[in-house]
């Protein structure tokens, strides 16, 4: 049974307890407050009303933050302070100010110094009066960019009032970085990539055709040759055999690279690399490496043969000999395989 609470306010009363739990407030006693009178200070009440905080809607910075969404969407919210675009407004001549609107500039400065280099291109987006966040549609995988918020006013004249960060949007598919030591097969490719292939006979196509192909998707194709073994179906059974070609080789970091007369990209270690689907037959491949002056040229021309080979036999009459396929590389200088 609990003992009867003592009187408030007497020598040596000790704190209740129930005062104590309502008290969360409470402060220790300090150094130079006697331990006495800090028993005799009552406790807050509890049913003090805490003090309102709101968050406002701007901070006044005058700053645009950029950032990633997909390889295909951008995201941008900023803080515009008014006296910052009232002292935009002073800079407009009478004319100018007829038509006036907030837009965003959206810049595409991938592999440049903005804004000592120009950008490679630009567009605007109109924004409405109150907006202070976009999504913005670059439709551009592996592309870097940096946003400017500001005014259009009649004639074209844009004063800008802040300037993003730069990001840059991630790639849309397979890496086209091919490290042979680390090269797997197709099936466990096709775990990791999905079903981004498409069945492609070579024959119409042409070794040109599925090299542009390649090289305008990325680097990496996603087109299978079908061989002249093709699947033939045989009471349910069939077998497919494709072969893949690498490219890869190295030079000076700025030099170009042309392969077939299409473009490569050349990686800042000076490296590149190219995989593409191998049709059958000889196959005589053009690599030409420019040097950054643009005063020579360095031509590699391998030959490449696809031949292949074997049949559909019964097990019960197997040959000795097995099916398989046979690639010949020939190339005539070193520097890519």
């Amino acid at each position: 049974m609990a003992a009867p609470s003592q009187p408030r306010g007497g020598p040596g009363t000790p704190p209740r307890r129930e005062a104590l739990a309502l008290d969360v407030s409470a402060q220790a006693p300090s150094a130079s407050t006697p331990a006495g009178e800090s028993q005799r200070q009552g406790p807050s009440s509890a049913t003090a009303v805490e003090e309102q905080f709101s968050i406002p809607t701007g901070y006044g910075d005058d700053r645009i933050v950029l950032m990633v969404k997909d390889p295909w969407w951008l995201f941008a919210y900023w803080d515009i302070h008014p006296n910052t675009e009232r002292t935009a407004r002073r800079q407009l001549l009478p004319h100018e100010v007829a038509g006036l609107h907030s837009i965003l500039r959206v810049y595409d400065v991938t592999g440049i110094d903005f804004p000592a280099q120009p950008a490679h291109a630009s567009c605007d987006i109109s924004l409405s009066d109150l907006a202070t966040n976009w999504y913005i549609h670059v439709d551009a995988p592996n592309r870097s960019f940096i946003v400017e918020i500001g005014l259009l006013a009649n004639g074209g004249r844009f004063l800008p009032l802040a300037r993003s960060n730069r990001v840059t949007t991630p790639r849309f598919g397979p890496s086209d970085v091919i490290d042979e030591a680390w090269m797997t097969t197709d099936e466990a490719y096709w775990k990791l990539a999905g079903t981004l292939g498409v069945g492609v006979s070579s024959s119409p196509l042409g070794w040109s055709a599925l090299l542009g192909q390649a090289l305008s998707s990325g680097g990496w194709s996603s087109v299978s040759v079908l061989g002249q073994g093709r699947p033939s179906l045989v009471r349910g059974f069939w077998c497919r055999v494709d072969a893949d070609l690498v490219i890869h080789g190295s030079t000076e970091p700025r030099a170009a690279v042309t392969i077939q007369g299409h473009p490569v990209t050349v990686r800042k270690d000076g490296t590149f690399s190219l995989r593409v689907a191998l049709p059958d037959g000889t196959q005589t491949i053009t690599i030409d490496a420019t040097s950054p002056d643009g005063r020579h040229i360095r031509t590699v021309t391998p030959i490449v043969t696809l031949a292949w080979s074997g049949s559909l036999t019964s097990t019960a009459h197997r040959s000795p000999r097995t099916t398989g396929r046979r690639m010949a590389p020939k190339p005539e200088s070193g520097g890519a395989s």
